[in-house]
C-alpha cells in the first residue's frame, strides 16, 4: 500500500522542514518566535502548501485566540489597578513573615490566580511581589520563584484559561473550564502539595527562620499600594464576572473567547481612561504568543494536509495495537517529555490534529470517546512544562524578572531542583492517568 507520505514529495518534505525549523527558532529564541512562526506560516500559505481558505476557516482556532487576547488584556489591567498585589500583601501580613507560611500561601495565591489569569500572566501579577519579598525579609526568592513557576503550572492545569495548550486543546475537543476543573483539579493539587512539601525539604535550611518579620511586612505597605480604591473594587468585580462567565458560558450561549474579550474590554473601561494608561496596558502584554500562535496553526495545518499527521496517527496506532489506553499513555509521555524542556504551544499545535486523526482512523462517533487522548495531552503538557523555565511562559517570565532584578535565577539553578521533581511528577500523573481517567 502506499502511504500518504509516498503520494506527494516536494509539499510533504517542505512542510516538516519548515515545520521543525521555525520549532527550533522558537523554542531556541534566536529569532523572535512570533516572527519565526509568521513567516513560516506564510511560505506554506504562498507556496500553496496550506490554502489560504481552509486556513483561515479551518486551521487558525479562532475561539483560542480570542481567549488568549481577552485574558491578557484582563490580566494587564488588573495588574494595573493592584488588586492582585493588594490581596498577596493581606496575606502575607497574616503570616507575620513566617517563611513556610509565606511560602504555602505564595503558593496557594500563584496556583489560584494561575488558574483564573493564566499562568503567564499569574506569574507577571505575583513576580514582582516574590521579589519585593526577598529584599524586605533580606532573603534569597529562589524557593518562591520556583514554587510560584510550579503553582503557576500545576494551578493553570486545571481551567480552560490557565494555560494557551490548555485553550488550543479546549476549543479543539469542545471542552470548558468545568470539565477542565472536573477531570484535572485533583492530580494538579496533590502534586501542588507533594512539590511544596518536597521544595520545604529541600529549603529547609532558607526555610528555618521563625523571626517574627511584622516591621519589614508593614514597611511593604510604601511600595505596594492600591492607588485607587474604585478602580481596585471594579476590577475585583470584573474578575468574578469573568469567573462565572466562563463556567456558565453554554448556558448563556456565548463562546468563552467572547467571555474572556468581553472582560478585556470591561476591564479596559475600569483602568484605561486617558491614552497614556491604555498606552501603559499595552506595554504590559506579550504579542508574540498570539503570534506564534497563528503561525503554529498554519504550519500545523500544513502537517494535516500533505498526509503527515494521518501517516503519524497510523505509525502510532500500530505501536499501540488500536490500544486506546495505551495510545493515551503515549501521548502523555511525550507531550510530558517534550513539554519538559521545549515550548508545549507548538507541541500541542502538532498534537492536536494528530488526535483528531487518530479519532478518523478509529472510527469515533462521539467525540467523548477521544477525551481520554485529550486529557493525556493536557495533563502531559501542564506536569511537563515545569521541568525546565524554558517550558512555560512563567517560566521565561520568572527568570527575566528576577536578573532584571539583580537576583541570580539561572536555568540550571532551577533545572537542578525542578526536573527531577518533574519526573516523579509525571510518573504519578501516569499512575493517575491510567487509574483514573482511562
Amino acid at each position: 500500500m502506499i502511504s500518504a507520505i509516498d503520494t506527494a514529495f516536494w509539499p510533504v518534505y517542505t512542510a516538516a522542514a519548515v515545520f521543525g525549523i521555525v520549532y527550533v527558532l522558537v523554542v531556541t529564541e534566536k529569532i523572535n518566535g512570533a516572527v519565526s512562526a509568521i513567516l513560516g506560516a506564510l511560505i506554506l500559505l504562498v507556496s500553496g502548501i496550506v490554502d489560504w481558505n481552509a486556513a483561515l476557516l479551518h486551521h487558525i482556532g479562532l475561539n483560542a485566540l480570542l481567549l488568549l487576547l481577552g485574558m491578557m488584556t484582563t490580566a494587564a489591567a488588573a495588574d494595573r489597578s493592584g488588586i492582585v498585589q493588594a490581596i498577596a500583601l493581606k496575606i502575607l501580613r497574616m503570616t507575620s513573615g513566617n517563611l513556610p507560611a509565606v511560602l504555602i500561601f505564595v503558593t496557594l495565591l500563584a496556583a489560584f490566580t494561575a488558574s483564573l489569569l493564566g499562568s503567564g500572566p499569574a506569574l507577571l501579577l505575583l513576580a514582582p511581589l516574590i521579589l519585593r519579598i526577598g529584599k524586605t525579609l533580606r532573603i534569597g526568592p529562589v524557593p518562591f520563584l520556583i514554587m510560584s513557576v510550579i503553582a503557576c503550572n500545576l494551578g493553570g492545569m486545571t481551567t480552560l484559561t490557565g494555560s494557551v495548550p490548555n485553550m488550543m486543546i479546549g476549543s479543539a475537543a469542545g471542552m470548558d473550564t468545568p470539565d477542565f476543573a472536573k477531570v484535572l483539579f485533583v492530580p494538579a493539587a496533590l502534586l501542588l502539595l507533594v512539590h511544596l512539601a518536597l521544595l520545604m525539604l529541600i529549603f529547609r535550611r532558607e526555610m528555618g527562620s521563625g523571626a517574627d518579620r511584622r516591621e519589614e511586612l508593614r514597611a511593604m505597605e510604601s511600595a505596594i499600594y492600591v492607588p485607587d480604591r474604585r478602580r481596585a473594587i471594579a476590577s475585583l468585580a470584573v474578575l468574578i464576572l469573568l469567573a462565572f462567565g466562563l463556567v456558565l458560558h453554554e448556558p448563556l450561549k456565548l463562546a468563552s473567547g467572547t467571555v474572556a474579550v468581553l472582560s478585556g474590554a470591561a476591564m479596559l473601561m475600569v483602568n484605561a481612561r486617558s491614552f497614556a494608561e491604555l498606552r501603559q496596558i499595552v506595554e504590559r502584554m506579550d504579542f508574540k504568543t498570539p503570534g506564534v500562535l497563528i503561525g503554529f496553526y498554519v504550519l500545523a495545518g500544513g502537517l494535516v494536509e500533505t498526509g503527515i499527521v494521518g501517516e503519524l496517527a497510523v505509525r502510532l496506532l500500530e505501536l499501540a495495537n488500536d490500544n486506546k489506553s495505551l495510545t493515551a499513555l503515549v501521548v502523555f509521555a511525550v507531550a510530558g517529555l517534550f513539554a519538559a524542556v521545549l515550548d508545549p504551544i507548538p507541541l500541542t499545535a502538532a498534537a492536536i490534529p494528530l488526535i483528531q486523526t487518530i479519532g478518523i482512523q478509529m472510527e469515533v462517533v462521539r467525540q467523548s470517546d477521544l477525551s481520554p487522548l485529550w486529557w493525556a495531552l493536557a495533563l502531559g503538557c501542564g506536569i511537563g512544562s515545569s521541568g525546565t523555565l524554558a517550558g512555560s511562559v512563567a517560566g521565561v517570565l520568572a527568570a527575566g524578572l528576577a536578573q532584571k532584578e539583580g537576583y541570580r535565577f539561572s536555568y540550571v539553578s532551577y533545572f537542578v531542583v525542578a526536573f527531577p521533581l518533574t519526573l516523579l511528577a509525571l510518573a504519578a500523573g501516569g499512575w493517575y492517568l491510567y487509574a483514573k481517567i482511562l
